[in-house]
């Protein structure tokens, strides 16, 4: 007969509140660490280049938001940084800060489309996306791009692309592939043409 049988039910009803108060607890530290990360974050002047929401800038720094890249490596990285970004030491901000700001990051939602936004569309209702077309868009990738995102968008000379629709739309995707930044080649429109940008765009925006 298992213990709990046995018990009385007013201790049983003492263990269900105790587990109870416990997992209050737990949700109350998680959102004290978020309100610790985000006031961590503006403090210490990370939101400077890398956004109030950790949204990124091309010209400042990446975006942190809405997946933040593991625990373990962003502290390694934000007290030994390879980039341009300073240097922040464990005295300026420990591991258990970063946790904080970490914790905050990966609690921001991603942003929608933009073709879901009526302002950004002359204040017209969204519309349905046209249906994908992966085995064109697919192809495309293959023979253009994977060279550098990797076969299946998981980076490699170039950054990974899997899950980047939780930060750009469609029409974002097809927009930086017409005016491609840094190192990227111009592909458009001596390569590819204006369907190629769509398809292949709609092909990396399902890539998870």
């Amino acid at each position: 007969m298992p213990l709990y049988s046995r018990l009385p039910m007013k201790a049983l009803a003492f263990i269900a509140f105790i587990a109870f108060a416990v997992s209050l607890g737990a949700h109350a530290d998680t959102n004290a660490d978020i309100e610790t990360g985000r006031a961590l974050f503006m403090q210490k002047g990370c939101y400077e280049c890398h956004g109030v929401l950790g949204q990124g800038s091309a010209s400042t720094g990446p975006a942190l938001a809405p997946h933040p890249v593991p625990l373990s490596a962003m502290q390694a990285y934000v007290h030994d940084p390879k980039s341009e970004m300073p240097v922040y030491s464990k005295r300026i901000l420990s591991d258990d800060e970063i946790t904080r700001i970490h914790a905050y990051l990966a609690s921001l939602p991603p942003n929608p489309p933009a073709e879901s936004l009526a302002l950004l569309n002359d204040g017209a209702a969204p519309t349905a996306q046209a249906s994908v077309s992966p085995g064109h868009g697919s192809s495309i990738y293959a023979a253009n791009c994977a060279a550098c995102h990797g076969a299946g968008g998981e980076g490699g000379a170039g950054p990974a692309l899997r899950g980047i629709a939780s930060r750009y739309g469609t029409s974002d995707i097809e927009a930086r592939i017409r005016e491609p930044s840094g190192i990227m080649p111009r592909l458009y429109p001596h390569v590819l043409n204006d369907e190629n940008v769509r398809d292949v765009a709609r092909y990396v925006a399902q890539l998870r």
